[in-house]
């Protein structure tokens, strides 16, 4: 507003003296120039004095009677300029003399004159500025507006985009979380099939000889054999049996299944489904169990483990011994299977004593060690289970140091 205030009140105060000056050319005055010039610039002084006085009343006294104000000080800066400077430079004619107050009224008769062109040059500034100013608050309002409708899209676009992201990210957790579903799921599918062949396949070779021997009509050893084979049927009916419930259940409530374990019954259950296969081979079972060895874990990803273990160290003895031991070393429970017969490539010891399982690794490693070990070592992974096993020309040993 200053600005704009005194370079209006500057051209507004230089328009007065440059009108006035046609007409006092006209009347002679340019014969004394000094005069001409000394009283236009003290016109121009004072029109700028009335021009800062009229905006200082406008400020402070409203309506009319700022107006009635504004034209009386132009009024009275009239009779001032001229009291002040006449003696010096006549800015207004007085061609006879008159009395003072004749003066004073002329000299305000100016003064409203000059009102007159300085009030609505004033007015006319105010309501300019104003609309300015209210061009400029409302240009202002409007970025601030659009600041802060945009500050609200990127807070919506940011909130979206991490919705979207989270989204993104349970889904990958969920796919994870299928892939792994369905990895447990086959991996229990091909301990299933391959867990019951052995005990089946000796069935199969029990029934044969009853078949011989009812052929050969020798009927006391029958009765034998008859005895065992429904030993054996009961006892694997009853393997068959859990091992199709556990696999019905939801595959995070079979990993989250965890009770508490005692160690040496689950061996005890375990060696009686391979009782006659184990016989069947000319080997002898050894158990070293000690009753205290307690752990808590999924019993029944821990049967598959054993399961497998005593299938493997069956398969690969011929007229030797299977020792199963279990033991408690700092308050940590350890079972071992150990068996007599041929050493164990190398190969698969590294691979299976290593703490990867890389399915590059067990896909090359596979035709060697066969499903069974995969899965002993793939399922004591998931059940934090340490393995461990060692192999030369006397025995191979398989050790399980559970999680205390």
């Amino acid at each position: 507003m200053n600005t704009h205030l005194h370079k209006a009140g500057l051209a507004v105060a230089a328009s007065i003296p440059l009108f006035v000056l046609p007409a006092r050319i006209s009347e002679g005055q340019l014969n004394d120039p000094v005069n001409l010039i000394g009283s236009e610039i003290v016109i121009f002084l004072m029109s700028l004095t009335c021009w800062y006085s009229i905006h200082y009343i406008r400020r402070r006294v409203k309506s009319w009677k700022g107006i009635v104000l504004s034209v009386l000080c132009c009024c009275f800066w009239s009779n001032v300029f001229f009291f002040t400077f006449n003696p010096y430079f006549k800015d207004f004619p007085f061609r006879t003399s008159r009395s003072f107050s004749m003066r004073v009224m002329m000299l305000s008769s100016r003064g409203v004159l000059m009102s007159i062109v300085l009030i609505p040059a004033a007015v006319y500034l105010k309501r300019d500025y104003e609309a300015r100013f209210q061009r400029r608050e409302n240009e202002r309002l409007a970025l601030e507006r659009i600041k802060v409708e945009n500050e609200l899209l990127e807070e919506a676009v940011a909130e979206r985009t991490h919705a979207l992201h989270q989204t993104l990210h349970s889904l990958e957790e969920s796919q994870q979380s299928l892939k792994h579903q369905l990895y447990v799921q086959s991996r229990l599918v091909a301990s299933i099939t391959h867990d019951i062949g052995a005990p089946f396949n000796y069935l199969l070779m029990v029934s044969r000889n009853i078949c011989e021997l009812l052929q050969r009509q020798e009927y006391d050893t029958v009765e034998t054999h008859s005895i065992e084979l429904t030993k054996s049927l009961e006892t694997m009916y009853g393997y068959v049996k859990n091992l199709l419930e556990f696999t019905k259940l939801p595959v995070e409530h079979k990993l989250s299944r965890l009770e508490t374990i005692h160690l040496g019954q689950l061996v005890v259950q375990k060696s009686a489904l391979f009782k006659g296969v184990i016989n069947s081979q000319g080997n002898t079972l050894e158990l070293e169990l000690n009753a205290a060895a307690g752990i808590v874990s999924n019993p029944g990803l821990l049967g598959v483990v054993l399961h497998n273990l005593i299938d493997n160290a069956n398969k690969h003895t011929r007229n030797g011994r299977i020792v199963i031991r279990s033991a408690m070393q700092h308050e940590q429970a350890h079972l071992s299977i150990e068996n007599t017969g041929n050493q164990v490539p190398p190969a698969i010891v590294q691979w299976f004593n290593s703490k990867t399982g890389e399915p590059v690794l067990q896909r090359d490693i596979a035709p060697l060690a066969g499903i069974g070990l995969i899965l002993v070592k793939e399922i004591s992974t998931m059940l934090g289970i340490a393995v461990c096993m060692r192999s030369d020309e006397r025995s191979t040993a398989v050790e399980l140091a559970f999680q205390s």
